[in-house]
């Protein structure tokens, strides 16, 4: 038999964007695909801890992805519920590590998967057709990107990710290039692809010069080597 502690403390209340008749995420009639990196300033200081409440403040969506946890941030690929992709968000926003630190906001997929679709829009396991992702998986890295730096010796230091350069949204970025082009030829920026190789092969941006690197970490030897006599005010 068991008893209630008249002691035991009263329960959190619920937050706002788990009220008001949330639907019910196992409803769903869509998947939504979403992804986002964030870089808090002031780092986040117990990773293990922080993966750990992303998977409790995360359950009640019934989200699914990979999302990989740092110190020095979030990197996380997802597919969530359509019908409560407003309140995963508002969610996303009240977390202090994440909120205004994720990089140009969460990067919503506009065209939604029926989830009979889903089930079988992933990369195939066996032979068999299988969904992008099945579970959440949240797992604590060393860095949330690969980027081949050493940042346990005194000759290479980490990046400070609040250190670099403009960084603009989409819609900004199409825009830019249109006018430039518009305007003046020569002064159209250089624009590098850092993906790896083969998501190139699978297709290209316009006008941009693929790295063909075959990850992450090869990037710098070759974006140095690309732009050795360019001068630094080049667009």
């Amino acid at each position: 038999h068991v008893t209630k502690d008249p002691n035991a403390p009263v329960p959190p209340p619920l937050p706002e964007y788990l009220k008001n008749n949330m639907p019910d995420p196992i409803q769903t009639a869509n998947m939504t695909m979403l992804s986002f990196y964030a870089f808090p300033p002031s780092t986040i200081t117990y990773p293990d801890d922080f993966a750990l409440q992303l998977k409790r403040k995360w359950k009640p969506f019934h989200a699914l992805g990979r999302v990989y946890v740092a110190k020095e941030g979030v990197n996380a690929q997802m597919s969530v519920p359509s019908n409560v992709v407003d309140r995963f968000m508002e969610c996303c926003k009240s977390i202090p590590e994440l909120g205004q630190w994720m990089e140009n906001g969460i990067n919503i997929d506009p065209i939604s998967i029926p989830v009979d679709e889903f089930a079988t829009a992933g990369v195939p396991v066996n032979g068999k057709p299988a969904p992008p992702f099945r579970n959440l998986h949240i797992r604590v890295r060393s860095q949330v990107v690969a980027d081949g730096l050493n940042d346990n010796t005194e000759e290479e230091q980490q990046l400070d990710w609040q250190s670099a350069g403009y960084d603009m949204p989409p819609l900004e970025w199409h825009q830019t290039l249109k006018e430039a082009e518009k305007n003046n030829a020569t002064t159209t920026p250089i624009l590098l692809d850092c993906r790896n190789k083969y998501e190139t092969d699978m297709g290209k941006f316009e006008n941009a010069e693929p790295l063909n690197t075959d990850n992450f970490r090869e990037s710098w030897d070759v974006i140095e080597e690309r732009l050795l006599n360019t001068p630094k005010d080049t667009p």
